[in-house]
């Protein structure tokens, strides 16, 4: 899920509307797209508060993905994306404004 929104997933709006509504236009990772192994550690410390001592375990892990993603990129290219998704025009874009011959705007 984070991969995915800090690589492809945009929301494309055209006056109000959503233009990129279906999975065709809206790219979300693949299987192919994401690590090939995932581990998964159990930590037994039932919360006080949770039912029967549960844990939300949802989406407290997509914080860390999109700054790991766009501190490798930085480490790699020597050029700071600030703009999630990392969509290739993007990272282009800031290459070439680094480099002093900044891309055309549409």
């Amino acid at each position: 899920m984070a991969i995915g929104s800090s690589l492809s997933e945009v929301m494309v709006f055209e006056n109000g509307q959503v233009v990129n509504a279906s999975l065709a236009d809206y790219k979300i990772p693949s299987f192919l797209d994401v690590p090939p192994e995932i581990q998964t550690e159990l930590i037994q410390d039932p919360h006080p508060n949770g039912p029967y001592g549960a844990k939300g375990a949802g989406e407290s892990g997509t914080f860390a993905p999109a700054p790991a993603i766009a501190n490798a990129l930085h480490d790699a290219i020597g050029v700071r994306v600030r703009e999630m998704p990392l969509l290739p025009e993007r990272v282009l874009r800031a290459i070439r404004e680094a480099a002093g011959t900044p891309l055309e705007n549409e």
